[in-house]
């Protein structure tokens, strides 16, 4: 009775232990899957992009150039701030004082964003605290923002500085990687345009910009990848800040 005993209890240990180590590997798995991007890992995605130079004036165009959907949103949902084509730039006039923010936002690129970059300008303003994004996200939605959660990259340039960002959740701040001023101050007259380049691999994220050559590497930046990209318009005061413009946009799931 004595032996039978021990077998079972040792069985049960043994059982135990397993279920234990599947839950584990279970745990492991959904977490993987939560935190990286939703398209299979080495898929070859694919890239838009969208030049807005030869486009009309009025609406800002719901495709990008290849046929590929485009996600618009505009921060309060108001007819100035909504996105537009004016002289070959896409951009938005808010005149209410506030924040306020404009989207222009990709498909799913069927892998982890590998590169983004915009050709943009800035329009003159009071003060020079408005900004242009580039955003890698896991996902984009029909809200405010339209970004879903984790950010793996989140680039912000004003005229005359620039951070890179990565966030977990909603209701987490922004946790800022690198930041600094620009080398030379952008000019906000609204015609000279720059051009900002942003090549994302594995851990490391390099940053081009006018007299600009950075990388800048964090684990987060591999492990939350992230298969949509969005271009953000964005003013601390829509009623006296520089206003940015887009002039041209792309973003690609495989290496250029």
């Amino acid at each position: 009775m004595t032996t039978l005993k021990r077998h079972r209890s040792n069985g049960t240990a043994t059982q135990v232990g397993l279920a234990a180590l599947l839950a584990a590997l279970v745990a492991v798995t959904l977490w993987w899957g939560f935190v990286r991007e939703h398209a299979p890992l080495g898929s070859k995605g694919i890239r838009v992009e969208a030049d807005f130079t030869t486009v009309q004036d009025g609406p800002a165009p719901t495709r990008f150039d290849g046929g590929q959907p485009a996600t618009l949103l505009a921060r309060p949902d108001d007819a100035a701030d909504r996105l537009r084509i004016e002289h070959g730039q896409l951009t938005y006039r808010p005149t209410a004082h506030g924040r306020v923010g404009a989207f222009f936002s990709s498909p799913d690129l069927g892998s982890s964003v590998k590169g983004l970059g915009a050709r943009f300008v800035f329009r003159p303003g009071v003060t020079m605290q408005g900004s242009v994004a580039l955003v890698v996200s896991r996902g984009v939605e029909n809200r405010e923002p339209p970004m879903v959660r984790p950010l793996a990259a989140q680039f912000v340039v004003t005229p005359v500085n620039w951070y890179i960002a990565v966030s977990r959740t909603d209701n987490s701040p922004l946790d800022v990687v690198a930041a600094d001023s620009l080398p030379r101050q952008l000019k906000t007259d609204g015609v000279t345009a720059y051009d900002v380049r942003l090549t994302i691999d594995g851990d490391q994220v390099t940053i081009d910009l006018p007299g600009m050559h950075r990388r800048v590497s964090d684990p987060r930046f591999s492990e939350w990848q992230g298969s949509y990209a969005t271009f953000e318009l964005f003013s601390n005061d829509g009623a006296t800040d520089s206003i940015g413009a887009f002039e041209k946009v792309w973003a690609s799931g495989y290496g250029d």
